[in-house]
């Protein structure tokens, strides 16, 4: 199978492909709360890895299965994990993920500070 990159640098931006909540030993967290906590904190690596943290991002869009019986897990998390007024987030309820059992994934772009 054909590795695809985590992320891509582009006019200034680094688009961050879908992110999911799978543990580093492969198995996936049964709630929302641990996914979408992995998830966030494989972006927070990515944008580590380039010079960033999580104020870097300008847009993201995450992909939810069952949304409205895990939303407000995942929210609690993500307000933690992120500023809630910043960045632009849009969420989509899908009826599933490339694997089963997975609940969320999240796409991000971040910006360049001279890309401004």
């Amino acid at each position: 199978m054909r590795r695809v990159p985590a992320a891509v640098r582009s006019h200034g931006h680094l688009s961050i492909a879908g992110t999911v909540g799978r543990r580093a030993d492969g198995t996936i967290p049964d709630d929302i709360e641990e996914q979408t906590e992995i998830a966030i904190g494989l972006i927070a690596e990515i944008l580590r890895l380039e010079g960033f943290d999580l104020s870097a991002l300008v847009d993201v869009t995450s992909y939810h299965v069952d949304i409205h019986r895990h939303l407000p897990g995942f929210s609690k998390i993500k307000a933690h994990l992120i500023n809630p007024l910043y960045p632009t987030w849009s969420l989509i309820g899908v009826s599933g993920l490339v694997n089963p059992g997975l609940l969320v994934e999240i796409r991000a772009t971040a910006a360049y500070p001279d890309a401004a």
